[in-house]
């Protein structure tokens, strides 16, 4: 049960239960004080009547018996129909009678329970009244709402009402106030009848589409009065529909905009006014002005090139000045060190001209001695060619009395004469190859490296 009601709803109802059982009715009014705000009880349908007359104001639903002594409920809810059409009723019964079923239904009764009393169909169709009660509270607040919004827009703003056919049906007070006309003075006029001359037929046409449609339509519209003048309103034309869905005509809202417009047209024709005369005047120094632009035009130009040169001379005296302030940084680090130098010591100058002179002269003597030597170096190698080609010779000629001696060798047939002569021989080159080798070392001692490296191949 309590997943399907509602408690916050049956919390702002207050309830009377009529039911002459003293049992039932104590037992039935605790349960239902559980849900409602208040619960007030009587034990017959008289007591019930006399309550509901006195608290009438503060009853929403009315849960009774139907058979009651003195006064049944069908008795009493037929006199509480005389001044109150619609409050809630439920009717519990132990019958089932067609009569009552009858009579319940031409008085409006909202639910018929048979007894015992079922807890759980009570409180649902209780909670079903509680939903119906406060959406019928919510429209009455809706409705007030609506007519204070109604009442705001009619009395400060012009309203008119036409049918389907665009017939006026209604305007408002302030309508006629603004135009002069009396509110039953245009009743069944076509709208057109407010047109003025300057207004576009198309316009109105527009407007009849639109409601057709029935869509909105916004705008400015310049209307006639009673009089003949006229007065400019911000107009809004919706509209209007019945139950069915539809169309039964339209509502204009309308929004003096006279002073306004008026206003904004004098300026308007002020600014036009104004524009007028400056181009007179315009014109007529126009000439004057082109000179004057084209001249303005020319120092433009030339101030133009002269700022132009002047920043590349700019620039260029820039750049001379960092390198002269470079240039002067490293002559005064350079005075300053000379400075110091010439400070600390006068001996010092004295010794250093003195060693500079000195190293002159040993440049000079070392210049002497490297051209002495590469002399020496000149002939050592005119030596080295010569001693060379000596021993080439000398070589070639002992290599061809070896040849010479081994033929004879194979020409003697005794061997030990041979053995002798070939030791004798053996000892002869030994001799001479320590000859040569004490020659090579002498060539040696008297060369330089690069000398030998290029003579024996060495490195």
């Amino acid at each position: 049960m309590s997943g399907t009601i509602d408690k916050k709803l049956l919390k702002r109802l207050k309830l009377l239960y009529v039911e002459d059982d003293d049992t039932v009715r104590a037992d039935l009014s605790s349960l239902l004080s559980n849900f409602f705000d208040t619960v007030y009880t009587a034990k017959d349908g008289q007591e019930g009547l006399s309550l509901y007359k006195q608290k009438q104001n503060e009853i929403d639903v009315i849960v009774a018996d139907i058979n009651m002594p003195g006064l049944t409920g069908i008795q009493m809810l037929a006199k509480i129909r005389e001044f109150d059409k619609d409050v809630p009723t439920i009717f519990a019964t132990a019958y089932s009678d067609n009569e009552f079923l009858v009579d319940a239904i031409k008085l409006k009764v909202s639910e018929y329970i048979i007894k015992p009393i079922d807890i759980r169909n009570l409180m649902t169709s209780l909670n079903e009244i509680a939903k119906n009660t406060y959406h019928d509270f919510l429209i009455n607040q809706q409705n007030k709402e609506l007519k204070k919004y109604k009442d705001i827009i009619y009395n400060n703003n012009i309203v008119i009402r036409t049918n389907k056919h665009m017939k006026i049906s209604f305007v408002n007070d302030l309508f006629c106030k603004i135009t002069g006309f009396d509110k039953k003075e245009l009743l069944g006029e076509e709208l057109t009848v407010l047109k003025h001359k300057d207004v576009d037929s198309e316009i109105y046409k527009k407007i009849y589409n639109c409601v057709l449609d029935n869509r909105q339509w916004n705008g400015e519209l310049k209307n006639l009065t009673k009089d003949g003048s006229f007065y400019y309103a911000d107009t809004s034309v919706i509209s209007t529909l019945d139950d069915s869905g539809d169309i039964t005509g339209c509502l204009i809202i309308q929004k003096d905009e006279t002073s306004k417009a008026i206003k904004r047209r004098e300026i308007q024709t002020s600014l036009i006014k104004d524009k007028s005369e400056i181009f007179q005047k315009s014109k007529k120094s126009s000439v004057e002005l082109y000179q004057v632009i084209n001249n303005l035009n020319d120092e433009l130009e030339s101030l133009k090139e002269g700022l132009q040169k002047e920043k590349q001379e700019k620039n260029s005296y820039i750049n001379t000045l960092e390198r002269y302030s470079s240039e002067n940084k490293k002559l005064l680090n350079e005075i300053n060190t000379y400075r110091k130098v010439s400070e600390t010591s006068h001996d010092a100058t004295r010794k250093l001209i003195k060693m500079s002179k000195e190293s002159a002269d040993l440049k000079v003597e070392i210049k002497r001695l490297e051209t002495k030597l590469e002399m020496i170096e000149d002939e050592h190698q005119k030596d080295l060619k010569q001693q060379k080609v000596y021993y080439e010779v000398k070589l070639d000629d002992m290599d061809k009395l070896l040849t010479s001696a081994k033929e004879k060798l194979d020409a003697v047939e005794n061997v030990e004469a041979v053995s002798q002569k070939l030791a004798y021989w053996q000892e002869k080159a030994k001799s001479e190859a320590k000859k040569n080798e004490k020659i090579e070392k002498e060539i040696i001692s008297y060369g330089d490296k690069k000398l030998m490296a290029k003579l024996f191949g060495g490195k």
